[in-house]
């Protein structure tokens, strides 16, 4: 991962796994990724003390993955795939603890290792989901915006506030929604957020899973909130104020509105914590 060439991507050359997500974290949608061995390695950190006292019984069936891994990374690097060298580190990793440590070191750190998930950059999605996800964004952030009386249509992926009182269509906003403002970039670095969240507020597997998963919905409201700011915003104070050249460089405020995405991601991630955790006692009392 660190000295061997493996994939060379669009270039003419080979670069190794860790050259290639360096390039990759560059790209703000998948900065979240550098983060992730970092908190993997604090949560193992955090189990040190059970980790200690728990009896090291390795067994043969790491080898088996180990063998397994060896087999990934050499099919990816003859395919030139970047995507079997990260799955060729991941079953090493795990193999590693269950030949050296043994299943139960394996169970505990289980999370630790799903977490590193999250480091390897997923860019076929970025294809395939995200154009979709624009549509969804511009749709529902039409039907709000109409909902609440502000007339508004949308032209491909642009929403337009509707000519009225003698204004042309545009004249108050308009704002593309690009790829970035598709939600893509906050939905990943959500789900990292949410998994950890997840993990600390609740203690079923099933109760976790759930809250994990809500972070996809959550996420698109969130969005949704931002871009509704960014409207209002340039209607009280101006393209340039709120939006900024979308082709160019975006605002201060365009850019500072992101934190609105976790900000509500968060406040709603935590409102259903807390219905899951009062059903529970109803449940408990009942």
């Amino acid at each position: 991962m660190l000295w061997q060439p493996f994939d060379a991507g669009y270039a003419d050359y080979r670069r190794t796994i860790l050259q290639t997500l360096l390039i990759y974290w560059k790209d703000p949608t998948w900065q979240h990724g550098a983060l992730a061995p970092l908190v993997a390695g604090w949560l193992v950190w955090r189990q040190r003390g059970v980790l200690n006292e728990m009896t090291v019984k390795g067994s043969i069936w790491g080898l088996v993955l180990l063998i397994g891994s060896g087999l990934f990374y050499y099919a990816g690097y003859k395919a030139n795939s970047f995507y079997l060298g990260a799955a060729s580190v991941q079953i090493f990793l795990a193999g590693a603890v269950i030949w050296i440590l043994g299943w139960k070191q394996a169970k505990l750190l289980t999370f630790p290792w799903l977490i590193l998930l999250f480091s390897w950059p997923l860019l076929f999605l970025e294809e395939t989901i995200a154009f979709h996800l624009r549509l969804v964004m511009v749709k529902a952030t039409s039907a709000v915006l109409n909902g609440v009386g502000v007339a508004t249509f949308n032209d491909g992926t642009a929403l337009l506030s509707a000519a009225s009182n003698g204004k042309g269509a545009g004249d108050l906003f308009r704002l593309d929604i690009d790829a970035p403002c598709s939600g893509m970039r906050s939905l990943f670095a959500l789900m990292m957020v949410s998994a950890l969240f997840a993990y600390f507020r609740q203690k079923s597997l099933g109760s976790r899973l759930f809250l994990f998963f809500c972070s996809i919905p959550i996420a698109v409201v969130a969005n949704l909130v931002r871009l509704l700011v960014l409207v209002f915003a340039t209607m009280l104070f101006g393209q340039e104020f709120a939006v900024g050249d979308q082709e160019r460089e975006v605002s201060t405020f365009h850019f500072l509105s992101g934190v609105v995405v976790f900000v509500v991601a968060l406040v709603i991630l935590q409102g259903v914590s807390n219905m899951m955790d009062w059903l529970q006692k109803k449940r408990g009392k009942e």
